[in-house]
């Protein structure tokens, strides 16, 4: 009787039991570690730390102040997002398909990368000033760099707007257009047909856009600490991390885990909210297309608005690329011209560089196989396999995305210090599962995406034929999901090379150090660091547009999906 029991569900208990392995002391057990630290002193019950942020003046300025980023962040990325939406939805010109990829240029660049570009164009002998005087605009040089929050806002709305423009995007994509027809029809006028009929069907799709970028800006690490913004919350528990007997890292990162899943249950309930729209929009009529051909006096608006968007987003890719060429960048509009940065990557005497880009190398590719392996059994079992608790299963395994990287880090550093996973005995291991962990739910996303477009019938007519499961799914079902496996690599590679949060706060060691680590490193040294820095930025935005250029051929419009929360 148990035998047969076993048999019967068989790939239920080894797909629970493969997830708790890994999901229990590597996601669950770090934030037991993170709240227990939060409600506990001394082996004490003590809710009342959870009041210790709003008690002390430098915690509460911190979220009060992390808070305002985001929301200001959002508030600019929706500014720079809308426009070229409405363009690109309702207009047909030349060169849209070329402009439309250059808008999405920024996705190709971490913030905390784009940050250390504007550091070199908006330095008081920088190009901005330069030109800004030669244009009589200046009289002197102004200091930027100053202006910290500023400048965190800045880099971060350019940095973030895609998001925002993808999700607006596609809900202006798919409103019924026999609504506003019939609307029109009725003598309603272009703003008030906007105002009551297109702006609730768009609303959904912008808000689960405008939620991403919240909680993207809120929980960012590495732009405040590029420019030495040190009063927001995810800079004080980054300082935190380095004294774990204080339980103000603990309470911050309480709360800030808390509003983060909020936001992100939010948005969760908003794309609920979109897809029930479109799908009520699309029984009611068709979604025939409103584009129109841009008038003569519309075209240089066209231009103007999307070429002033491109040129502000790419700022930081331009200052990263002639940065990482520079010898010498001070009161010129180009730089001195050097392969110098580029031959310190190699032949670096510290090693910092060439240890930096080896590490995440290892770091990217042993957790792109855990990802790819880990991902198609768990979409297997929860798309095709009659698992216990399909949906349970499935969310456990997207919390990841609601989870900030900077408290899965933190709390993976707390619960393993000590141990043989203790970041100070040897970061890799530690850096290989957070990674890991964090980029699960892409490759569970992908390869789901290559299952429910393969038809079963297939791999029926194989076990039918006597084939056993596993020889089915190796011989039947991999082949049809090739694509998406590798898609799920390429997209889990791309992501680990330039981790920021998790590098940060577990590569305690200076000698073993990804490349995030390095450059923040770099970035604080005297000399040519800031230039080196550039250099090992530049490779990492290459290894991210190959991967991704190559993961869109291959899941084409299932890319989108992929970062949707």
């Amino acid at each position: 009787m148990l035998m047969q029991f076993l048999r019967k569900h068989s790939l239920s208990i080894v797909s629970w039991f493969l997830a708790v392995l890994f999901f229990g002391p590597f996601l669950i057990y770090p934030m037991y570690r993170v709240i227990s630290g939060a409600l506990v002193e001394n082996g004490v019950f003590h809710p009342g730390l959870v009041l210790l942020p709003w008690q002390d003046f430098t915690s509460r300025n911190g979220m009060w102040n992390a808070l305002m980023v985001a929301l200001l962040a959002t508030v600019f990325a929706s500014v720079l997002a809308l426009p070229p939406a409405f363009i690109m939805a309702r207009l047909r010109f030349r060169g849209k398909n070329v402009l439309t990829s250059f808008l999405l240029v920024p996705l190709l660049l971490p913030p905390f990368v784009g940050a250390i570009g504007l550091r070199q164009m908006l330095a008081r002998e920088g190009v901005v000033n330069l030109l800004l005087m030669r244009w009589g605009v200046l009289h002197q040089p102004v200091d930027f760099l100053q202006m910290q929050l500023p400048m965190v806002i800045l880099v971060m709305g350019l940095q973030l707007y895609p998001l925002i423009y993808l999700n607006v995007a596609a809900a202006w994509a798919n409103v019924d257009t026999s609504l506003e027809e019939a609307a029109e029809n009725l003598g309603a006028g272009g703003w008030r047909i906007f105002r009551s009929v297109t702006l609730p069907l768009l609303w959904p799709g912008y808000v689960a856009g405008a939620l991403i970028v919240f909680i993207f800006a809120f929980t960012d690490l590495g732009t405040p600490l590029i420019f030495n913004y040190h009063a927001v919350t995810a800079v004080q528990i980054f300082n935190y991390s380095s004294d774990v007997t204080n339980p103000m890292g603990f309470v911050l990162a309480l709360w800030l885990t808390v509003l983060a899943v909020g936001v992100f249950w939010l948005s969760r309930k908003t794309l609920s909210s979109a897809a029930a729209g479109r799908l009520a929009s699309v029984a009611r009529g068709s979604r025939r297309s409103r584009e129109v051909p841009a008038t003569p006096w519309q075209l240089p608006l066209v231009y103007g608005v999307l070429g002033l968007v491109i040129l502000l987003s790419v700022l930081p890719h331009v200052g990263v690329i002639l940065g990482s060429f520079a010898h010498d960048w001070t009161n010129s509009l180009w730089p001195q011209w050097t392969l110098d940065n580029y031959s310190q990557l190699i032949h670096d005497q510290s090693g910092l560089a060439a240890s930096s880009i080896k590490v995440s190398l290892i770091c990217a590719l042993a957790s792109m196989v855990v990802d790819v392996i880990g991902g198609a059994a768990l979409a297997y079992a929860v798309v095709r396999g009659k698992v216990w608790a399909a949906g349970l299963l499935d969310g456990i395994a997207m919390i990841p995305l609601a989870l900030p990287g900077l408290i899965l880090a933190f709390g993976l550093l707390v619960g393993f210090s000590g141990t043989w996973l203790d970041p100070l005995f040897n970061p890799l291991p530690i850096l290989i599962i957070s990674y890991a962990v964090r980029r699960l739910p892409y490759s569970v996303r992908s390869v789901s995406a290559g299952l429910q477009q393969t038809s079963v019938m297939l791999e029926e007519a194989s076990l039918n034929m006597g084939a056993t499961p596993l020889r089915t799914i190796w011989q039947v079902t991999r082949p049809l999901v090739s694509a998406n496996l590798v898609a799920a690599g390429l997209l889990t590679f791309a992501f680990a090379v330039l981790e920021v949060s998790d590098s940060l706060i577990l590569a305690v060691r200076s000698d073993v150090m990804p490349i995030a680590k390095a450059i923040y490193q770099l970035m604080g040294s005297v000399g040519s660091g800031a230039f080196t820095a550039c250099a090992l930025g530049v490779v990492g935005m290459a290894l991210l547009t190959g991967t991704f250029f190559l993961a869109n051929r291959l899941l084409g419009r299932q890319m989108g999906s992929l970062f949707r929360l």
